[in-house]
């Protein structure tokens, strides 16, 4: 049987090789956990601490301190080991024989007197974690010696597996002393990672200069919130240098090149979040300085409400903003389609350049009590309790949106309650007990509540539905206004612009004539439902009838389309003339059939409804004829 010996890792004897990486701050935590050491009871630690905040860089640190010749006699003549559980698990024929090992080689750490320190990073050799008997039969080896304080042992966990199991067994933190880490600021990531790159500069034959190694803290500590310092900004420089390799080994970048510039931190922290690379940039000020104008090319008219976001979203960037709490959180007031989800849409193309990085929760189907578990996750037990909640992991997996709760006066009173942090603090914690961080998100609450009131009676129409502490929590309670004549003329433009541009992407050049803006605004103005009404009557007015010319194969691509107002000035038309060469023109009586046909169609199908001002149907004037039509050419033009 192999000696006991051979299943221990002797750190120490690593430490003095130059093995084990130099520790890099953390003289504060450090002198902390020699004094534990050193104590006569309690000297055991236990460091605590998220993953990737540099517990066992510590911990080796330690070792590495009692290797030197700078520690006290006593802590020089101990030795640090570990238990290597892969060779134990190699030699045991089964578990029984890996626990009897596991043992002989604890027994053989107890039989010298606490001259030899045991070393766990895995805290299961402590607690009964594993439904495995024989594991369990280990845990109970080593507890027992450790009350009876025959040994001394060093160890690290995350939080959630000290408060789970650790602290929970009062007998084994009677001997231990917990030490709880605290992740790095900015200033001491820079060090720590300018001090480890040597590792990345060998491994990948390359230099990474200092201020590469600081854009990767600060891109990182931006962007990337939901893990810790220093392991994000090492995994970053790693990946920028892999991409490095790369773009080497595809020809982009000239071979002798060995210096890895911030463009490929940017390029690799946009993958990691789907940030376009130029709006990762840091030194994308100039942007920011003029995002109202940038807003306002899709936001019309509501200027108040585009200057609020976009202070917001200067605060945020230049770093006076509250770290805590989210980008902005605002609550839209005003009545329907005035505006509120377009700047929503604008704000999340604007931040990411991506409409659909936009998560949007009507309110309306969250107004029972049980409907919170549907965004942050049905309770352990309960039918999908693995899935989580729709809000928490939809934030989780994807940390850049921007959440739009629509019209949240509906929402259940728990559900308010549950924003209170969301709103405060930038976190939640889902189902099951995980934090979410919201941090990155934009907020954004909208509200009929008080819309049609003076603006000094909407705050006492607002408490009668939120509370007061709900309220304070918002950045701004943003009023949107009915839009005016010219506000419309400027949305029927863009609006009909984008149709333009998609009939123009297969092939049909629409003409818009002045005089059919003219109506659509008229129209609109009249209507009750603000924007919303032009979407309706672009589709009714103009697609159909265009669908209609093209499915019939009466228009072709290359032919010119026309839009404009019949003579009587109360209907739109849409025709086509038809280019030479394109189209054999039909005989004259069957293109009058032709026309009559869809004309026909045209008034079943396509006509608005009757505006107040308008006669009666049954007083109303014949369609015109032919001869008194001054807009549609004689006999080249297809009509809808």
């Amino acid at each position: 049987m192999a000696d006991a010996n051979d299943y221990l890792i002797n750190y120490t004897r690593q430490a003095r090789e130059g093995q084990l990486t130099p520790l890099i701050g953390r003289a504060k935590e450090l002198e902390r956990l020699i004094h534990i050491l050193l104590r006569a009871s309690k000297n055991n630690p236990v460091v605590v601490g998220p993953a990737g905040i540099g517990k066992t860089a510590l911990l080796k640190g330690l070792i590495s301190f009692m290797a030197s010749g700078d520690a006290p006699e006593y802590m020089q003549s101990r030795e640090v080991v570990s238990l290597d559980v892969a060779k134990l698990m190699l030699d045991a024929k089964d578990d029984k024989e890996y626990a009897d090992l596991a043992k002989q080689a604890i027994q053989f750490i107890i039989d010298s007197d606490k001259q030899k320190v045991l070393y766990l990073d895995d805290i299961s050799f402590l607690v009964q974690m594993d439904s495995n008997p024989e594991n369990r039969e280990v845990a109970k080896f080593l507890k027992l010696a450790l009350v009876a304080d025959k040994i001394n042992c060093m160890t690290e966990t995350n939080t959630v597996l000290f408060v789970s199991f650790l602290e929970k067994d009062s007998a084994v933190m009677a001997h231990m002393q917990s030490l709880l880490l605290e992740e790095p600021t900015l200033d001491e990531s820079i060090e720590i990672c300018d001090a480890r790159k040597g590792a990345l500069e060998g491994h990948y034959s390359i230099v990474i200069p200092p201020e590469t190694v600081r854009v990767a803290c600060q891109l990182t500590g931006r962007y990337v919130k939901q893990r810790a310092f220093p392991e994000k900004a090492l995994d970053l420089l790693d990946d920028s240098a892999s991409l490095l390799m790369m773009d080497i080994a595809r020809g982009e970048v000239a071979s002798e090149s060995n210096t890895l510039t911030q463009d490929f931190c940017f390029r690799t922290i946009s993958d990691w979040t789907g940030i376009p690379v130029e709006k990762v940039d840091a030194e994308d000020k100039a942007r920011l300085a003029h995002a109202e104008d940038i807003l306002r090319e899709r936001v019309v008219g509501q200027d108040n409400a585009v200057q609020v976001v976009a202070e917001a979203l200067r605060r945020s960037r230049s770093g006076l903003q509250d770290p805590n709490r989210p980008i902005g959180s605002f609550l839209f007031i005003g009545t329907t389609g005035t505006g509120k989800t377009e700047l929503a849409k604008s704000l999340a193309d604007f931040m990411f350049n991506d409409e659909t990085a936009l998560m949007r929760l009507d309110m309306s189907e969250y107004m029972e009590r049980n409907s919170v578990a549907r965004l942050i996750g049905p309770p352990p037990g309960s039918p999908g309790f693995e899935a989580g909640g729709l809000l928490t992991e939809s934030i989780r997996l994807k940390p850049f949106q921007v959440i739009l709760f629509d019209e949240v006066e509906k929402a259940h009173l728990d559900i308010l309650n549950l924003m209170l942090q969301l709103l405060d603090e930038g976190r939640l914690t889902d189902s099951k007990g995980v934090t979410v961080d919201f941090r990155n998100t934009i907020i954004i609450l909208t509200s009929n509540v008080g819309a049609n009131l003076p603006s000094y009676q909407r705050v006492a129409k607002l408490t009668e539905y939120f509370r007061p502490e709900f309220l304070n929590r918002l950045d701004d309670i943003v009023s949107f206004h009915q839009l005016k004549p010219d506000h419309l003329r400027k949305i029927v433009e863009i609006h009909l612009g984008k149709l333009l541009k998609r009939a123009a992407a297969i092939g049909y050049q629409v003409t818009v004539d002045e005089k059919a803006k003219d109506w659509f605004v008229d129209e609109v103005f009249a209507s009750k439902f603000g924007v919303r009404a032009l979407k309706r009557l672009i589709q009714d007015q103009v697609e159909n009838p265009l669908s209609l010319l093209i499915m019939q194969e009466k228009i072709h691509p290359g032919i010119p389309v026309f839009l404009n107002v019949d003579s009587s000035g109360r209907k739109l038309q849409v025709y086509a003339k038809r280019g030479e060469a394109k189209i054999e023109p039909p005989p004259p009586a069957q293109e009058k059939e032709i026309i009559e046909e869809v004309v026909e169609e045209k008034e079943e199908e396509f006509v608005p409804s009757p505006r107040p001002e308008e006669m009666p149907a049954e007083n109303a004037p014949e369609p015109a004829s032919e001869t008194e039509s001054q807009n549609v050419p004689e006999s080249d033009e297809t009509t809808a």
